[in-house]
């Protein structure tokens, strides 16, 4: 595994806390010997009893945690068995686990409990990243053996850290590389407790392949050339996800952007023809690198059963073992589907689940979906079945089947014919909108490439101003081609201010903008067919250069800034800070956890603890620590201002630029954590540094309140309450008045 110290915090609202055991390693390291089936699913080996063994083995489930229940799924190709431990009203908690059903993986695992969440206050970590890297490592070279070799850290800088969301974990990340190309959708996901170490979860997802080889890849200039060329990026009107109320008669402006738009294809080039990605419906690539997959494998079939032996399961895990038995097995459900629907030989079980009825909890439903796999479909073969039994009695609850038409059906309306019913249906209900739209030629296109009729015909009209697609405006409509008659309308109206589209910069330029921070990166990517998991395909994608940084498609026409889902440039956005001048600094270890909550970054990475705190940049990370970064890292200085003064923090006529002196420093933390009420008392306070005749009669309450707790602290009997903090201390001083907030 490589090693490399970089690693980032992250926030967890939900904390889980897992303790992975070492006396009895039932998870060993090797290869998965089970390759994946594609279009069929093969019969468990693994049974609940012997499921609930190997968690329990290596993992400890809290005894507390008494009510259990389990659950049979199937996704991406795996079978699973989902386990559930449920703790009481007055120890709320969780302990849930996967185990696969063919090869005995542990595929994931999370432990949430209530007392998680009593921590409000910032502390300095007692893990590092740095430990928690190390914890990562040895746990993933104990389930995963060989295989880390192939796993490389993804470093970032760019993880905020929330200073009052209760105890943080470190997500330590894993990319996993085949022939020195990260293969996307395979990595490991650990997090760590920043205060005691412990591993809360992990994830995994890990696929037996067989990767393309790397000669004869076009270079990155002629992905480059090849992806402007494509018709990857288009000028849009947008509208941005809004984060502050309109007010009355407000409209919300719509930005000109150049957008990374098209199929499922993430603008893909291919890497051995230069040509971008040709996927066929019903096709995805699949590019999450931490999605949930098999971990930990059970390596000898005789060391598991040695080893669940000695584990004695609950009266309840018991119980429901002995309820799951008596219900019907997988076979027998779908003979229970046969009996009244015909399932056809040209489609394939592609999930079956076993889970409890959401109207009746005592009741369990089998459900099942199958697809059709074949490259060239025949008409007339059915798409797609889906039905439901339930896995007491067999009774048939629900199907659902998707035919092509085969010629013999009397299809009265064709492409056009039932365009023109469609058209004519958006004249009567949508008379002027309708002179607004254009119909969507995507779309089109798709269904344009499959001229014959279909069972139903879409038609997507999306709305078109100054000659510039508002995909948020469109109408759709739905037409059955036997019947004629439309069976699906949607409208998606409201009302924008569109800018113009004078100023814009050219296609060309956008496009070199969007690569210069998005690179096009040479990957495997694997192709997903109906939900079906396909072969590894070598291309170029375009991929942030900080892999955990805000991934963003959106690129404002006007600017050339990458924009967030609040259409604010990335750049300017939320971000942590690692300072590099704390060395021999008072108060480093808690300024460094205010740099990485995104706090004081006046100047970037350093912090310059010896220069004079100024007004705003105290009222700065006193509001942004209240109020969070999203959506405020842009205020200006003199928003800061008056915003502190609404809330009461500055009651003074100060000047942004002005410096903060021992005694506003008082006043404004503890107006900050509202103490100031009980500061303001008069007569009852007193003081023992030598100059505190020094203090001003109005700040009395403040300095003593502020000195007593510990939120300003004095070496020595000399207060010097007039004057000016360093940026060290004043930091410092915010650091312990957040411990006073709640």
């Amino acid at each position: 595994m490589k090693k490399n110290w970089r690693s980032f915090l992250a926030a967890a609202v939900v904390a889980v806390l897992l303790v992975p055991t070492v006396s009895a390693p039932i998870v060993l390291a090797g290869e998965i010997s089970s390759a994946e089936a594609v279009g069929t699913l093969a019969a468990p080996q693994v049974g609940l009893e012997k499921a609930i063994q190997i968690v329990k083995t290596n993992f400890d489930v809290p005894n507390q945690y008494k009510d259990f229940n389990s659950s049979y799924n199937t996704y991406n190709g795996r079978q699973v068995w989902a386990l559930r431990w449920n703790g009481t009203s007055e120890q709320p908690g969780e302990f849930a686990a996967e185990v696969n059903a063919i090869n005995g993986d542990i595929v994931s695992m999370n432990y949430w409990k209530n007392e998680d969440q009593l921590a409000s206050s910032p502390s300095v970590p007692t893990i590092t990243k740095e430990g928690a890297q190390e914890i990562s490592d040895k746990l993933l070279s104990q389930l995963l053996g060989k295989r880390t070799e192939e796993l490389k850290l993804i470093p970032s800088e760019s993880e905020v850290v929330p200073l009052s969301y209760g105890p943080f974990y470190y997500s330590v990340q894993y990319q996993r590389f085949i022939n020195g190309v990260p293969f996307l959708g395979n990595g490991v996901n650990v997090q760590v407790s920043s205060k005691d170490g412990h591993i809360n979860s992990y994830t995994l997802n890990w696929n037996d392949v067989k990767a393309p080889d790397v000669n004869g890849v076009i270079s990155v200039e002629k992905a480059q050339q090849a992806f402007a060329e494509a018709p990857f990026f288009k000028l849009l009107y947008w509208v941005p996800s809004g984060y502050k109320p309109m007010l009355v008669g407000q409209k919300q402006e719509a930005k000109l952007v150049y957008q990374l738009t098209g199929d499922n294809s993430g603008g893909a080039i291919d890497a051995l023809t230069g040509k971008p990605l040709q996927l066929n419906p019903g096709e995805w690539l699949s590019t999450d690198a931490y999605g949930v997959g098999g971990m930990g494998r059970a390596e000898a079939e005789k060391a598991s059963q040695a080893s669940n032996s000695s584990q004695i399961l609950t009266p309840q895990e018991q119980q429901e073992v002995e309820r799951t038995s008596k219900l019907l097995k997988q076979d027998e459900a779908i003979a229970a589907v046969k009996r009244w629907v015909e399932i056809p030989n040209t489609l394939t079980l592609s999930s079956a689940n076993l889970s409890k009825d959401w109207r009746s909890t005592d009741k369990r439903i089998w459900s099942f979906d199958w697809n059709s796999v074949e490259t060239n479909k025949e008409l007339g073969n059915p798409q797609y079945l889906s039905a439901r039994v339930s896995a007491t009695t067999g009774e048939l609850l629900g199907f659902s089947i998707a035919t092509q038409q085969n010629g013999k059906d009397d299809v009265k309306f064709d492409r056009a014919a039932a365009q023109k019913v469609a058209e004519e249906f958006l004249k009567k209900v949508q008379p002027e909108r309708f002179n607004q739209v254009a119909l969507d030629p995507e779309t089109d296109l798709m269904y344009k490439m499959n001229p014959e009729p279909w069972n139903n015909q879409a038609f997507s009209y999306g709305r078109v101003v100054n000659g510039v697609a508002f995909p948020e405006n469109s109408m759709i409509v739905n037409v059955d081609p036997v019947s004629g008659k439309v069976t699906n309308y949607e409208l998606n109206w409201s009302d924008y201010d569109l800018p113009s589209v004078t100023g814009i910069l050219s296609k060309d330029k956008g496009v070199e903008l969007f690569l210069k921070a998005r690179p096009l990166t040479l990957t495997y990517v694997r192709i997903y067919s109906n939900g079906m998991p396909g072969d590894l395909r070598l291309v170029y994608l375009p991929i942030a250069k900080e892999r955990n940084m805000q991934n963003s498609n959106i690129l404002d026409a006007k600017s050339g800034d990458l924009l967030d889902f609040q259409g604010q440039p990335i750049e300017k956005g939320p971000k942590p800070y690692t300072f590099n001048d704390l060395t021999g600094v008072t108060g480093a270890p808690e300024i460094t956890v205010l740099g990485q909550a995104g706090l004081f970054g006046d100047y970037g990475n350093s912090f310059k603890p010896l220069e004079k705190m100024s007004v705003s940049s105290m009222l700065r990370a006193m509001y942004l620590s209240r109020f969070g970064l999203w959506g405020n890292t842009g205020l200006t200085d003199k928003e800061i201002i008056s915003k502190a003064k609404e809330l009461g923090w500055l009651k003074e006529d100060l000047k942004p630029g002005d410096p903060v002196n021992r005694e506003l420093l008082a006043k404004v933390l503890l107006r900050y954590i509202q103490l100031n009420k009980l500061a303001e008392l008069k007569d009852i306070y007193k003081v023992s540094f030598q100059d505190s005749d020094q203090i001003s009669s109005d700040a009395l309450g403040y300095i003593a309140l502020a000195s007593s707790t510990g939120i300003i602290k004095v070496e020595g009997q000399v207060l010097a309450p007039r004057d000016t903090v360093s940026r060290a201390e004043g930091a410092t001083a915010l650091f312990r008045a957040l411990n006073w907030r709640n």
